[in-house]
């Protein structure tokens, strides 16, 4: 089979070309976040190339790259966005209440660790045989990330059985770190991945993520990653090249109709990438209404609403993000609406505790393949709606009290060897 994945030109996320850029403003009207009047996305792009304050860009991006494919100039201009949040937080450090969502340092109260925290023992358990340092069987590691261990559930589901699972939350590729613009810090998990990969020596990755799969394979070796990997394939690709292969034998035709919640980093891979998830659900018999801020014009399921350094992980705004696609999907008719980012699923899942008009379930598109092949979801409606409770409750009790906090903080330093824990996590 052909590579899914498309190579990204290696100057996708190199510096903003200054000189390549002609102020036209394209990229900020035709974001689809901010979605400014041409005339006023012109301004905005030459104040922050001149370092100047701006009115939209700097409090408002959620760091989707998107603007990047608008530029007709190719002078990621996003890149620029970065080093000037960068530069903020260099300046004065990060408003308090991002610290809750900073997980380098699980032994640190923050937004994963409360969930881990409140696992059922059974999943607590299968966490802990996924932070063994022994050197892998096989040739491929299967990274879970971050978010699928806060719903590792996800992984039992019969044509996952014979994969070999490594992470822990210290092992996070460092995704957030590189869309909030925080370069050292960037620096510091590649060496800390790296002896990692040198203790377990893989020689293929399996990335059960997109964001993953992107940041391991176009990011990290800008930024000091030297281990070097045969392939690097993500989740979407190994389901999709097994459902036509016959090896996962689809059973049920599920007759039901979604919506779908894009991962941010999918567009960067290509039209055949994005296509991956809507073959699948068709081959299950999912019928799939778009909303417009679809493919390339993605939104972030709301997470990206606390990327920048003016939000600091402002709940509100993660929260009120999420509310704006719900509308949105709403509007559809869909009977669900599905992802394929776990990190989507808790956003979306924790957001629908404050969004009181009719939600619409939310399923992981592993849950539904679950459904289409004869067999019960892993993860239950039950335990996500649970995960759900503890993500918010988190939030509730150890973030917003620091809300209007105006104590800032600065990242501490990431060591090669995470410190030992009595929990996996």
């Amino acid at each position: 089979m052909k590579e899914i994945i498309q190579e990204i030109d290696i100057t996708f996320f190199e510096e903003f070309d200054q000189n390549a850029c002609n102020q036209c403003g394209i990229c900020f009207s035709e974001c689809p976040i901010m979605n400014l009047p041409l005339d006023k996305a012109k301004k905005e792009i030459n104040r922050l190339i001149n370092g100047v304050e701006t009115n939209y860009v700097l409090e408002e991006c959620q760091s989707c790259f998107s603007c990047n494919f608008y530029c007709p100039e190719n002078a990621h201009p996003a890149s620029l966005i970065l080093k000037r949040w960068n530069e903020l937080y260099k300046e004065d450090g990060l408003k308090i209440r991002g610290k809750y969502y900073i997980t380098h340092y699980p032994q640190y109260p923050n937004f994963r660790s409360y969930v881990m925290e409140r696992l059922p023992e059974q999943t607590k358990e299968l966490v802990e045989s996924w932070a063994s340092i022994e050197p892998i069987k096989g040739d491929t590691l299967t990274y879970p990330g971050c978010n699928v261990i806060t719903f590792a559930e996800l992984t039992q589901a019969s044509f996952f059985s014979d994969l070999e699972i490594r992470g822990r939350l210290e092992y996070c590729c460092g995704e957030t770190l590189f869309r909030t613009g925080y370069r050292d810090e960037l620096w510091q998990v590649t060496k800390r991945l790296d002896k990692w990969f040198n203790t377990l020596k893989p020689r293929k990755l399996l990335v059960l993520c997109t964001a993953g799969t992107n940041v391991f394979k176009n990011v990290l070796p800008h930024y000091g990653l030297t281990y070097k990997f045969e392939s690097i394939k993500s989740y979407i690709q190994y389901l999709w090249e097994k459902i036509e292969n016959g090896e996962i034998e689809i059973k049920n035709q599920l007759d039901m109709s979604v919506t779908i919640q894009e991962s941010c980093y999918s567009k960067m891979f290509g039209d055949k990438y994005m296509d991956l998830p809507r073959k699948i659900l068709d081959v299950i018999g999912v019928d799939i209404i778009d909303i417009d801020a679809c493919r390339e014009d993605m939104r972030c399921c709301g997470i990206g609403g606390g990327f920048s350094v003016d939000s600091a992980y402002n709940p509100l705004k993660i929260m009120s993000s999420s509310f704006r696609n719900f509308k949105e999907f709403r509007k559809t008719g869909a009977d669900a609406i599905c992802v394929y980012c776990a990190g989507c699923l808790a956003t979306l899942k924790t957001a629908q505790k404050l969004y009181f008009r009719k939600n619409m379930k939310v399923f992981h598109i592993i849950e539904l393949i679950q459904k289409a092949i004869g067999e019960e979801p892993s993860l239950t409606e039950k335990t996500k709606n649970k995960r759900a409770t503890s993500f918010f409750w988190g939030i509730m009790k150890k973030q917003m009290p620091k809300l209007l906090s105006r104590k800032n903080f600065r990242i501490a330093d990431i060591p090669e060897d995470p410190p030992k824990y009595k929990k996996a996590w």
